[in-house]
């Protein structure tokens, strides 16, 4: 069965925005390709249509380009939907769990069986399906925290999804961070703001993705302390997702993070090789992709810290066979997922930044710039030297990272090497610097 380009496009945008993104392309509709090339997005109103023009459009035309179609031309037209004028009771019969489930802003695709695990995982996994099984009981808070696109959002919505499947009734609100705050000041700017409050209130789940993002909202983060208190107290379950554990949240009160510790807190890291693997033969499986061994182990050495850039590398791959009917092989794989490798590595350059920040207490942005401080050229050169002999980064990539000549990161390295056999206190400041990197 042929594809959609307009799916394929979908499905890469889910794995690189948030939920609340996403939710712009849910409801957007597409032409097939015209003879002149010509794609056209149909918006159900202007102001989606505004959003994909100014927010969205290069990034679309970003993936069109990677996905082989360089020359196509994105046409934003608004286009009312007559069926759902035809809908007069908004008021959804309760006869499918998937219906239920995007109801209640639930993804049905992300279940507890398609949730691989593995050692960076494991806890985070049997304490939601626990949850799942007993809401606002044994872990209440839940709170599960990581970095980007290591399942955080997968699990949320598979603790919604399989609640549902036990008890369709169940009344439940998933919900992204930014989209409550949203919420709270349209509530305190039309005074209704008890209301707003019993409205939540009348829910029995409350799932909240990055709530990290409540950093600096004081009216939000009050109003978010108040409803916490009431579902505790009632002993109806609250679910939080973060890219940080509790205890390490900037800008939020006190009495917010003492609160989020008084259930279970757990992490997810990034998954090792054997689950990347795992994931990679899934994600394939699922799409009835069939790739070889040495495509997906060239994937798993290469993409070591974010389950969404391996999907995106399945994505891409489906789409070159489905769209083109190329065969898959090594070479195909090595040219045409470069991009999302480099990316990846940018990812683990990245922390490497920012582990000597903390490590020497300087500003990132110091350390990349051309300041010639002692301090600054110290840290420069560490970090230099770590991406080269910990990362095993080319001399050229590291170079393209801080925007140097590779000359100059060449004579940074050299001089450390030669520094570390009688400099007992840099030999240390490195070691201490690699134990940090491993925790991260």
């Amino acid at each position: 069965m042929r594809v959609k380009l307009w799916d394929l496009i979908k499905e890469r945008l889910q794995t690189e925005l948030s939920e609340s993104e996403y939710k712009f392309f849910e409801k957007a509709k597409a032409s097939d390709l015209e003879p002149d090339h010509v794609m056209r997005i149909i918006c159900d109103n202007d102001y989606v249509l505004n959003i994909m023009q100014k927010v969205f459009d290069v990034k679309l035309r970003r993936i069109l380009m990677e996905l082989g179609y360089p020359m196509v031309k994105l046409v934003y037209e608004v286009r009312k939907d007559e069926k759902e004028d035809e809908k007069k009771d908004p008021v959804i019969e309760v006869r499918d769990v998937n219906v239920e489930a995007s109801r209640y802003g639930l993804n049905s695709k992300y279940t507890f069986e398609n949730f691989v695990t593995g050692k960076n995982n494991e806890m985070a996994y049997t304490a939601a399906r626990a949850v799942a099984h007993a809401p606002g009981s044994e872990y209440n808070p839940f709170f599960i925290y990581g970095g980007v696109g290591l399942g955080k959002t997968h699990l949320l919505h598979a603790i919604g999804n399989d609640i549902l499947k036990r008890r369709r009734n169940t009344k439940i609100l998933l919900i992204t961070t930014e989209e409550l705050i949203s919420k709270i000041v349209e509530a305190i700017q039309k005074r209704k703001m008890n209301e707003f409050r019993s409205k939540i209130r009348s829910f029995e789940i409350l799932l909240i993705d990055d709530i990290h993002f409540l950093a600096g909202a004081d009216f939000s983060q009050e109003a978010l302390f108040h409803i916490f208190n009431s579902f505790y107290n009632e002993k109806k379950q609250v679910v939080f997702t973060a890219d940080r554990a509790p205890w390490e949240l900037d800008n939020i009160a006190e009495r917010l993070v003492d609160r989020f510790s008084w259930g279970l807190v757990t992490d997810i890291k990034p998954p090792e090789y054997e689950t990347r693997l795992a994931i990679l033969k899934l994600k394939a499986e699922e799409r009835g992709l069939e790739v070889p061994n040495d495509v997906l182990e060239l994937i798993a050495k290469n993409v070591k810290k974010n389950v969404r850039l391996l999907e995106s590398c399945i994505i891409k791959l489906y789409a070159l066979q489905s769209t083109k009917n190329i065969k898959i092989n090594l070479a195909i794989a090595q040219k045409v997922l470069s991009d999302i490798f480099s990316k990846s590595q940018s990812s683990d350059l990245e922390d490497v930044l920012i582990t000597v920040s903390e490590y020497y207490n300087l500003p990132k942005t110091e350390i990349m710039s051309k300041k010639q401080k002692k301090e600054l050229v110290h840290a420069r050169q560490v970090s230099m030297f770590i991406m080269k002999n910990v990362l095993n980064m080319s001399i050229v990539e590291i170079a393209r990272f801080f925007g140097k000549d590779h000359t100059t990161v060449l004579h940074a390295i050299e001089k450390i090497e030669n520094l570390l056999d009688k400099d007992e206190k840099l030999k240390n400041e490195i070691l201490e610097i690699e134990k940090m990197l491993k925790r991260v």
